[in-house]
């Protein structure tokens, strides 16, 4: 019983690996770089370190079979970041042929689907699916045009991207044309591939979570955003779990229509004005507050883990409502920015001492503390150094 997880630099990568590992389940981690933040885990049975998926595709998916041709223990394997989950589904049936190891993963076309936040938006309006009002640009004169026109604020989205990356919010005419063009350049993007731009939902933010065993449900649960960093739309800091059955409905009706196969993360917005559910994303792998799931009940990474190596797994539905779980050391810097920022009750600062379950912190795998404070100086450091070298161009 061994599972290999890749992109382990991750919290995503380390609540992975310990609910295999508290399991019985040995967990071979992996990563571009070491040590990494689920290398400091117990639960790690041993850690690798392989070429960027990113920067040699093939040479990662060579170093994937063989790994699994040498470690002939390991039944899966678990990708946990954008970059690691595309290149695996692109060279999935490579992977399976070679080395008839199961991976979950969805099909290579079906996530650029979903990565493409026009083309989502278009499928969502086919399944009469609510999505935020996006207008789709062709040339920069168009959005001269269409910016007059526009009611603010505006959210401008690269089409393809994670998380918060390439999302930026425009508060008049003057700053959607320049923000619109700062990515245009940044991103180096020709014109069938610019920008969206969408109207601004105002309420919370919530994730429909699911497993699906080739189109069919096998695991649900829902969550609400408390706080998020950066607070204009990041991960979430601190979640509580719900229950929102329209939404529900909405990003299965999604996920059943594209023939889903794995987990993924259903992103929407509740509308404050109207209660009605607008859809934002999808997270076509593990998402940052897969924590918040496995607290409630639903552990997710053992039943893909089970599914893929049994070949199905027994639904589950059922899960504790009013849980909350936190990464206490994002959620502190994102509490300050709610009272600078938005001028909130300063009575928000009582969060800081509440103890809910966390991301990192946990008595039986304290070590996973250190490769958290680790990796975050690491992240900074290189964003250092690329404005350094952006600002020597």
């Amino acid at each position: 019983m061994s599972v290999l997880v890749t992109a382990g630099d991750s919290i995503k990568a380390l609540v992975v690996t310990r609910s295999l590992g508290e399991k019985g389940v040995s967990v071979y981690t992996a990563e571009e770089y070491y040590p990494f933040l689920a290398s400091f885990s117990k639960y790690s049975r041993e850690s690798f370190k392989y070429p960027s998926p990113s920067k040699h595709p093939q040479l990662f998916v060579t170093w994937i079979i063989k790994t699994l041709t040498k470690y002939e223990d390991i039944e899966t394997v678990i990708p946990t970041h954008s970059r690691d989950t595309y290149i695996i589904s692109r060279y999935k049936e490579t992977i399976e042929k070679q080395t008839t190891v199961p991976i979950p993963v969805p099909e290579y076309q079906t996530l650029k689907l979903v990565n493409d936040k026009g083309a989502l938006a278009k499928l969502a309006k086919k399944l009469h699916i609510p999505v935020p009002e996006t207008y789709h640009i062709e040339n920069l004169n168009q959005l001269k045009v269409l910016a007059s026109d526009l009611q603010y604020p505006v959210v401008i989205k690269v089409r393809e991207s994670s998380s918060s990356v390439g999302v930026e919010y425009a508060f008049s005419r003057e700053e959607l044309i320049r923000k619109y063009t700062m990515l245009v350049k940044r991103f180096n993007l020709s014109s069938d591939r610019y920008p969206i731009i969408q109207e601004y939902i105002p309420g919370d933010g919530y994730g429909v979570s699911l497993l699906f065993n080739h189109g069919e449900l096998r695991a649900k649960f829902t969550h609400k955003r408390i706080r998020e960093y950066p607070i204009t739309g990041g991960p979430s800091t601190c979640r509580v779990s719900v229950r929102c059955p329209k939404m529900e409905k909405y990003a299965v009706k999604l996920l059943k229509r594209l023939k889903w196969n794995g987990v993924a993360m259903v992103e929407f917005k509740l509308d404050s004005r109207t209660k009605e559910p607008y859809l934002i994303e999808v997270n076509p792998r593990f998402w940052g507050s897969i924590h918040q799931a496995v607290a409630s009940g639903v552990d997710f990474p053992y039943l893909l883990y089970r599914m893929a190596v049994d070949g199905d797994v027994k639904s589950v539905f059922d899960y504790d409502v009013g849980v909350i779980t936190r990464n206490y050391f994002i959620d502190v810097v994102a509490i300050v920015n709610y009272i600078l920022k938005r001028k909130r009750n300063i009575n928000v600062l009582k969060e800081l001492f509440k103890l809910y379950p966390d991301d990192i912190l946990k008595k039986e795998d304290v070590l996973p503390i250190l490769g958290f404070l680790y990796s975050s100086s690491r992240q900074i450091a290189m964003k250092k150094l690329r404005r350094t070298k952006r600002g020597s161009l």
